[in-house]
């Protein structure tokens, strides 16, 4: 089951990656990404753009596959790259280039094996433009908080506009 692998693979790389004294300095900023998650899985739940798609398990959906990769894949991923994160602009501007190159690939790679799938106009494309910004408002986030939260609310009004979901299809 490759859920299971991805999940052991990256439980691998926090125990090796992550400094697990500092852990705490970058969980609020997990939380973030978690209700960010969160809030595109609601809004978006009859209307997807992306979701995952089990193919190894017949009871493996969307939701399930999303779990791990909120409180597991994602967090530990997350965490690693906060750390990490290099002080000075040059050197930043590269490492936010292989990280948005990792996540675009790993989330291409998916959707070549049929296990990430688009709708609603939504594509491989428009994933390096969201892991862009994903990444900077997570970065952002993590030094300056309220900032990102100020600016969470226009880019989702924005990416509302984009990629809008009917009204009536909220629960």
């Amino acid at each position: 089951m490759y859920l299971l692998l991805v999940i052991i693979v990256w439980v691998l790389f926090a125990w090796r990656f992550i400094d697990w004294t500092q852990w705490r300095r970058q969980y609020p900023t997990v939380l973030f990404f978690m209700l960010a998650n969160f809030l595109y899985n609601y809004f978006y739940y009859n209307h997807t753009l992306w979701a995952f798609r089990g193919i190894t398990a017949e009871w493996l959906n969307h939701s399930i596959i999303n779990f791990a990769f909120t409180f597991i894949i994602c967090p530990a991923g997350l965490v690693i790259f906060l750390q990490r994160m290099p002080k000075s602009k040059s050197n930043r501007i590269f490492y936010f280039a292989v990280w948005i190159g990792f996540y675009t690939a790993l989330e291409w790679l998916f959707s070549m094996k049929g296990m990430y799938v688009y709708d609603h106009g939504w594509n491989n494309w428009l994933n390096i433009p969201l892991n862009a910004l994903l990444f900077i408002i997570l970065a952002v986030h993590y030094k300056r908080p309220a900032l990102a939260l100020l600016l969470a609310v226009p880019i989702g009004v924005l990416f509302y506009v984009c990629f809008p979901f009917p009204l009536d299809s909220l629960k």
